[in-house]
């Protein structure tokens, strides 16, 4: 109707009328209504993300809490204070400050005093990086009985082995390319900074000469790492997880960005696998290099690692990561915050899993215990997540528990599992502690071959071994198992695994 046309005058087209009013302002009001709720949940949520970005920028980064005080245990000795004896296994050098021969002579006599006693000071004291000349000289001889026709290789024979390594024709002895490699993968001292360190020593190499160096060990350790990878596949509890990283790429603007994973095998093979990948297809990762995995694998919610656990390996989910999204819903998440740390406090009190009695001890008192909880903390996600907008920051915490829970709740299973995934990311800060230094990787090929001397560095420190040790030591092993032309085998191979090094090393100590 135009809107200065006459009104019906008939009381039922007036009536109708109205009712067209009143449906036309229920409907634009039900939209207004609906606009307003969606944007005060936009509204929620952005400030939800604005604290969450306060905080990183500016609040505490732990997430530790206050723990709860633990039974009074009997009281130990105090420690003494003062100063630790240093090492027995140093060398002492001594300085010995005398007085002369005047100053020995009594003032009072003139008669010489006797020495009654000593005072002595130890300070813990360095040189420079000491560098020296290895010489290795192979001795021929020959036999002059013999007449010429007895074949040459066999009258005249040089000592053995024909090629000195590790690296064949190379400038490095096995201490030198351990130092390089533990400086590089292990203490983040990138390559150019260490021709710097070197040269205060008076020597001077080449970036070039240290990057070629590198290399050659990377294709060294290939076969024992191969073999440790195998190992850590066959476990039957792993960690996994990963991190970006850049590299170069030639003809491209920008670096790309590669990927870094990490797994970490059981007591059975407690190795630190790394792996360096172009992109973050499934494909490429954890497909590739978790193939024919079939245990418990603790990772967190990556679709990466779906098609793995579609072939039969069982997901432990990460509690950790979930109470950092609880913590990012803000107040509305204290509750079921609250609940991962009861969880946590349980955990904190049971005893390693080294052995099988203290493997059941896990299982059952999570059983007991953790189950319980978990079965409480269910039924508020589950009341409390139906009646949240789904962009509210809590809302998607709580899916992301709720969408694996079994997973989430299979730590429970077995003694030997943990809450969370926290041992990946401490093994991959290897990488990002080292990415502040060195910032990108020089290539695909270059990020490969750091993957597999991180294998061996990071795995001495998952172990608590000397790297720089089990290198030297390694490392010419290594050499001469490829002098042969054949590829080594893995019983070659398994004496120079980490764990079974160690385990010598100690025996070895102790027969000593």
């Amino acid at each position: 109707m135009e809107a200065d046309a006459p009104l019906p005058d008939d009381v039922p087209t007036l009536q109708a009328m109205v009712r067209d009013l009143q449906a036309n302002v229920l409907e634009q009001a039900a939209h207004f209504q609906k606009r307003i709720d969606d944007l005060q949940a936009e509204v929620a949520s952005l400030q939800t993300q604005l604290a969450t970005a306060k905080k990183d920028r500016f609040g505490r980064k732990s997430e530790r809490t206050k723990r709860t005080p633990k039974p009074e245990k009997p009281s130990k000795p105090k420690h003494k204070h003062g100063r630790a004896p240093l090492a027995e296994h140093l060398e002492r050098r001594d300085t010995i400050l005398d007085l002369t021969a005047d100053e020995q002579l009594c003032p009072c006599c003139q008669q010489p005093r006797v020495c009654i006693g000593q005072t002595e000071t130890e300070q813990l004291d360095r040189e420079p990086m000491v560098f020296f000349v290895r010489r290795t000289i192979r001795k021929t001889y020959a036999c002059q009985h013999c007449s010429t026709d007895v074949p040459a290789e066999q009258r005249i024979p040089t000592a053995t082995p024909s090629t000195v390594g590790p690296i064949d024709k190379g400038l490095c002895g096995p201490g030198l390319l351990a130092d390089v490699i533990v400086a590089k993968f292990l203490d983040h001292i990138p390559l150019h900074r260490q021709v710097g360190i070197i040269a205060r020593s008076g020597v001077t190499i080449a970036e070039s000469t240290l990057g070629d160096w590198v290399q050659q060990a990377a294709k060294l350790v290939t076969p024992l790492c191969q073999l440790m990878q195998q190992m850590v596949v066959a476990c039957s509890v792993a960690w996994s997880d990963d991190t970006r990283s850049r590299f170069a790429q030639p003809g491209e603007q920008t670096m790309p960005k590669g990927h870094f994973w990490t797994t970490i095998g059981d007591a059975t093979a407690p190795f630190t696998i790394f792996h360096f990948t172009t992109g973050s297809a499934a494909a490429t990762g954890p497909d590739q290099f978790l193939a024919g995995f079939r245990g418990y694998l603790h990772a967190d919610g990556l679709a990466q690692y779906n098609h793995v656990f579609a072939q039969g390996a069982k997901h432990v989910a990460c509690w950790a990561h979930a109470r950092r999204k609880f913590l990012e819903a803000g107040d509305s998440g204290k509750v079921p915050f609250e609940f991962i740390q009861k969880l946590y406090r349980i955990e904190q009190n049971l005893p390693p899993p080294d052995t099988p009695e203290q493997i059941a001890q896990r299982k059952s008192a999570r059983k007991s215990r953790s189950i319980p909880i978990l079965s409480e903390l269910k039924i508020w996600l589950d009341s409390t997540g139906a009646t949240l907008l789904p962009k509210d920051a809590l809302a998607i915490a709580i899916r992301s528990v709720l969408n694996r829970w079994d997973a989430f709740v299979r730590y429970t299973e077995d003694g030997r599992l943990l809450m969370d995934n926290n041992l990946s990311e401490r093994t991959l800060r290897l990488i990002a502690v080292g990415r502040a230094n060195w910032k990108f990787v020089g290539s695909a090929k270059a990020g490969e071959r750091a993957a597999l001397l991180y294998t061996l560095t990071g795995t001495c420190r998952h172990l608590g071994l000397d790297a720089w040790a089990y290198l030297r030591d390694v490392l010419p092993a290594l050499h001469a198992l490829s002098a042969t032309g054949a590829q080594p085998t893995d019983d070659q191979l398994r004496p120079l695994l980490p764990n079974i090094w160690a385990n010598r090393q100690t025996s070895q100590r102790k027969a000593a």
